[in-house]
């Protein structure tokens, strides 16, 4: 609740620290995108997704954006630093091997609208008053930059180097494109 996450964003403040506040989109939104469906009318949802949200559907997109700047308004107003966006494991619960859901949106000619959207995304996070986080498997996925280019002012959280068929950039590539990591 939010009575709750006033308590533990105080007693980390108490103790010198910050808090790092993270809602994945445009995957890992389950209960987001069922909220989404249903109060748009609208099918938000990537391909049958039952965690993604559609990228190139506009609804969507407006729906998740303006539910997460909430998000954005009440940590920044409780001196959050930083903010988490994901962006990561798209549509890889409806495309479970080799490329999954980013290989898709490659093949299929709409990567572009997901680089679009994390861009965006960190555009609200900076209007916000914060710095933007974000997972790095999306980001360039297959070293692949004819989607456009990412802003490079979001501090990439390395988590995965891939596995087979699954191959982000590497740290060293998002480095040189002048990204910060972590991990």
């Amino acid at each position: 609740t939010e009575t709750e996450m006033n308590t533990i964003i105080a007693y980390a403040q108490s103790k010198g620290l910050g808090v790092i506040p993270c809602i994945n989109s445009p995957g890992h939104m389950d209960a987001i995108l069922s909220a989404a469906n249903s109060l748009t009318g609208e099918t938000c949802s990537y391909n049958g997704s039952a965690r993604t949200i559609d990228v190139t559907n506009s609804t969507a997109v407006a729906f998740t954006q303006a539910l997460i700047q909430k998000y954005m308004t009440y940590f920044a107003g409780k001196g959050c630093q930083y903010f988490n966006i994901g962006a990561d494991e798209y549509a890889n619960d409806q495309y479970t091997t080799g490329s999954m859901g980013f290989g898709n949106l490659q093949s299929t000619g709409k990567y572009s609208y997901y680089v679009q959207y994390v861009n965006q995304m960190n555009t609200l996070v900076k209007n916000s008053g914060m710095k933007t986080m974000a997972f790095n498997d999306g980001i360039y996925f297959n070293n692949n930059t004819s989607g456009g280019e990412f802003d490079t002012d979001i501090i990439v959280c390395y988590w995965s180097s891939g596995w087979s068929g699954y191959t982000p950039m590497s740290a060293s590539n998002l480095a040189a494109k002048g990204f910060k990591l972590i991990n």
